[in-house]
């Protein structure tokens, strides 16, 4: 007697595993003809590029976070890993959104059905082994540890943001003073004395202690009037004062500066 094995295999998990399938072979085509777009035209025009410099800042800090705490990668390898695959996703994204523009406006034969078949079969079949292959990858990220840094790196970025973009534009354009001199020179005066007497805490000679305590005072009195500077430009005139554009690019940038002096701070932290 010969027992006969059976295999269960439910049909909702047939459906599901073909339409996630499905979905990746889509991205997959749309990314094929969206290279071809962007090397026809050398052009991408929608969604506009500080969209994608917003999307690979948030990526680097993800993947730095990630290569830092899962790879055990040591600086500065986890600042160049999270920077390429960062920027690996964004240009998957780009090429996403520039083919199912192309398929939208030329539709999925405009390069031929044989053309077609042939990509569509392949990317089904990579789709396919993808899919499963991503099944067998276990990413253990430390939610509490992700959160706290992405915090710190934002709150920074805003903070730069609004002394530097908004702050200069502010001290340029309306007021050179955000706050009366008076009140400057009195926190210069403080912060020269605290400043001072700190640097000869530390045996810093004379006059040095003086030079040093005046320049430390000057750039944090700096800081705090473009910070107000900024504070009053966007009380005035808001975030997007300066176009929409302006607002992705400077936060882009801040966020990425701001994961890279983050990462700085830790190492000067740690050897102290």
């Amino acid at each position: 007697m010969f027992s006969r094995d059976t295999i269960k295999f439910k049909s909702n998990d047939f459906a599901r595993i073909l339409v996630i399938v499905a979905v990746l072979a889509y991205i997959m085509i749309s990314v094929a003809y969206g290279i071809k777009s962007i090397f026809q035209t050398g052009t991408m025009v929608f969604p506009e590029p500080h969209y994608f410099l917003f999307l690979f800042s948030i990526g680097f800090v993800i993947f730095t976070v990630f290569f830092e705490r899962e790879i055990k990668a040591v600086y500065p390898r986890d600042i160049i890993g999270g920077a390429l695959a960062s920027a690996c996703l964004t240009f998957l994204a780009m090429a996403g959104f520039a083919g199912m523009r192309y398929i939208w406006e030329k539709g999925l034969t405009d390069l031929g059905i044989e053309t077609m078949a042939y990509g569509f079969s392949i990317s089904m079949i990579l789709s396919l082994i993808l899919y499963f292959a991503l099944r067998k990858i276990e990413v253990k990220f430390v939610p509490k540890g992700f959160t706290k840094v992405l915090y710190i790196v934002i709150g920074i970025a805003v903070v730069m943001m609004i002394s530097v973009v908004y702050g200069i534009n502010y001290m340029q354009k309306i007021n050179p003073y955000p706050i009366p001199p008076h009140i400057i020179l009195l926190m210069f005066a403080i912060g020269f004395v605290l400043a001072s007497v700190y640097y000869e805490k530390c045996n810093a000679l004379y006059p040095w202690l003086l030079v040093g305590g005046a320049v430390t005072s000057m750039g944090v009195v700096f800081i705090i009037t473009m910070i107000i500077g900024g504070i009053r430009y966007l009380l005035e005139k808001g975030f997007t004062g300066l176009g929409t554009d302006t607002v992705f690019y400077s936060l882009s940038i801040c966020i990425i500066l701001s994961m890279i002096l983050y990462n700085q701070y830790k190492i000067v932290k740690d050897k102290l």
